[in-house]
């Protein structure tokens, strides 16, 4: 199996700048989600518009929109992804932050399931072993939530199909995001104009931090536009435990959260889990490293 180097690496640096994210809730607490999804779209796509505009890169929004199939295929991936911002929001500003938080440990088992199905990729047996590890951590979790965790799964099937029409559309990262924002660009001022939201009236550093927020989220998606397509999806689902881990250690480092034994339990099997897919891929040759011009 030939993975790109690049591809490796702009994958893995996107997922840690996912698992930080949740760093702007220091500077902005108290703000509505609608308002933080909103500003979040607006701000990520004014920056790509500039991105766009300072590299000269206009021409690959106009390919990419005369191509039919990747003009639909990354117009559903920004819906897609515009309803998982908008419920992972929710589900923070509503106090579901333990279920929001399996919904990204159960987001990558879902991942190599659709890469199974979609891409028809195969898993040696220790990389089997290695989901079935994950698999038992994610059982224990959502067991110690204690009941089934309707927005946990909601987020794990939606940003993995996200996954799935980014791989298939292939599209060039920042037209490609160029259109996902655009997309959503008119449910989020919609809901600027009809709700009470007056983002000029906010604390400067709370819309400072919202608006870096959205910055933040559109290098980590053009970084994820770039990487996964070069990548078996596979593995997409193993680095994609990067994000939530790093969550987990803001939540109980710098939000105090509380980590139990079931946690401890849980994160063991998972854990467990990345070693064994990490070393049997690495091993034996399996894996050759290219890298791309």
């Amino acid at each position: 199996m030939t993975v790109d180097k690049r591809g490796m690496s702009a994958t893995f640096v996107a997922y840690v700048i996912g698992g930080l994210l949740p760093i702007y809730k220091v500077f902005a607490a108290g703000i509505p989600a609608w308002t933080v999804v909103s500003i979040r779209i607006l701000s990520a796509f004014i920056f790509v518009t500039l991105l766009l505009r300072l590299t000269k890169k206009f021409q690959f929004v106009r390919h990419l929109w005369q191509n039919k199939r990747q003009r639909y295929t990354v117009l559903a991936a920004g819906l897609v992804l515009g309803g998982n911002w908008s419920l992972y929001l929710y589900a923070i500003g509503e106090g579901y932050i333990v279920e929001s938080s399996l919904g990204y440990y159960i987001n990558p088992l879902v991942s190599v399931l659709f890469g199974l199905i979609f891409f028809k990729e195969r898993l040696t047996r220790p990389q089997i072993i290695a989901i079935l590890s994950a698999v038992i951590g994610v059982m224990i979790l959502t067991l110690g939530y204690g009941q089934f965790p309707i927005i946990a799964f909601s987020l794990a099937i939606s940003f993995a199909f996200y996954g799935v029409l980014k791989k298939k559309a292939a599209a060039e990262p920042l037209s490609g995001l160029f259109l996902e924002t655009l997309v959503t660009l008119p449910f989020a001022l919609l809901t600027l104009g009809v709700t009470d939201s007056q983002p000029l009236a906010m604390p400067t550093g709370a819309l400072l931090a919202i608006i870096m927020l959205g910055i933040a989220t559109a290098v980590q998606l053009m970084l994820f536009g770039y990487g996964m397509p070069k990548i078996p999806f596979v593995y997409v689902g193993i680095l994609q435990y990067i994000a939530p881990t790093l969550t987990l250690l803001l939540g109980i480092y710098l939000f105090n959260d509380v980590f139990t034994t079931i946690h401890f339990i849980a994160f063991l099997f998972i854990w467990i889990a990345v070693a064994l897919f990490t070393v049997s891929g690495l091993s034996a040759g399996k894996i050759r490293m290219k890298k791309v011009s």
